[in-house]
């Protein structure tokens, strides 16, 4: 099937054209396209799931303890911005990990909290670890009834589904009439510049600047999807400033990451890893004041209606 004929399924118009070809994984390389009509790009044709799972071996979660404190505290921060929202309520993240940031939330308010994570290590490291329920399905097999949950939060998730639309029609299943969804993914088009740049100078494929991104959203392309899902975008902000202008190329060795080799680490991908191993990665936990001083500032560097940031932010709110 060639790509002209396939439709966008982000926007299901549009004849999608080839614009770069990426590195999925390492030894994997696949050609990525670009629909005209909402900006969205995606590799064609979508990975398989034997392809998707070689992005995230094992040792991938090691990362998560070494920054327990940082989810932790980023979860204690966004118990705060949820309680002056509602006082309390039923929170679902999507793509939690360990779960270690609904352990803040659940924590410093009165918000009750569960996980999905794609991952059956992670989610039963997680369990173990903070004691939360976390489920190991797919968002659109999640195991609760209709209009289960206050707010569904979904951190740099969506750009990892194989079927995006799916996935946001699934959380606003989940979520009760008026309840948001929160929502933030890379700037499909500014994540994606530094493989198209450096593919027409260089002629050939680099990995993207994260593993496992198998779509690239605009603004368009987001608004799109969420009005077709029953969502009403509350706000779209822009954030990521000094990042957006590495992926110019505005910065000194700014595409020094891609020019390095993508090489699996030599005996870290078949590692699992146990919990007692994990824990003993946790660092010691950082001043709350200072933390939540610098997350305020941080906050500040969001802005609406602009598209230059490396991530966008998104409130929705089910119709």
């Amino acid at each position: 099937m060639s790509v002209g004929r396939a439709p966008c399924p982000v926007c299901l118009r549009g004849s999608p054209a080839p614009v770069c070809r990426a590195v999925l994984s390492p030894g994997h390389e696949r050609g990525i396209s670009r629909c005209p009509d909402c900006g969205a790009a995606y590799y064609f044709p979508i990975p398989s799931g034997e392809e998707i799972a070689r992005c995230y071996p094992p040792a991938y979660f090691g990362g998560f303890f070494k920054q327990y404190w940082k989810d932790y505290c980023k979860g204690r921060a966004y118990a705060e911005r949820l309680t002056s929202w509602r006082r309390e309520g039923d929170l679902l993240d999507v793509g939690c990990a360990l779960g270690t940031m609904l352990a803040g939330v659940r924590d410093h308010s009165r918000w009750r909290v569960r996980g999905i994570e794609f991952s059956p290590a992670a989610a039963a490291l997680g369990r173990g670890l903070n004691g939360l329920q976390i489920e190991s399905v797919p968002l659109t097999a999640a195991p609760w009834p209709d209009g289960e949950f206050d707010c569904v939060h979904v951190n740099n998730v969506l750009e990892h589904e194989s079927d995006p639309r799916a996935a946001l029609l699934a959380a606003a299943r989940l979520l009760r009439p008026g309840g948001r969804l929160e929502l933030t993914v890379p700037n499909g088009p500014v994540d994606l510049l530094p493989n198209i740049e450096l593919s027409r100078k260089l002629g050939r494929a680099f990995p993207t600047r994260h593993g496992g991104h198998l779509f690239f959203f605009s603004r368009r392309s987001l608004e799109i999807l969420l009005a077709d899902c029953g969502l009403r975008a509350v706000s779209i902000r822009c954030f990521h400033l000094k990042l957006g202008f590495k992926a110019r190329g505005w910065l000194p060795r700014a595409y020094r990451q891609f020019l390095a080799d993508a090489k699996e680490p030599a005996g870290r991908a078949s590692e699992s890893l146990s919990l007692e191993q994990g824990k003993a990665l946790i660092p010691s936990p950082p001043n709350w004041p200072l933390y939540r001083f610098s997350s305020f500032l941080r906050r500040l560097w969001r802005f609406s209606g602009s598209e230059f940031g490396y991530d966008f932010e998104v409130v929705a709110e089910k119709l």
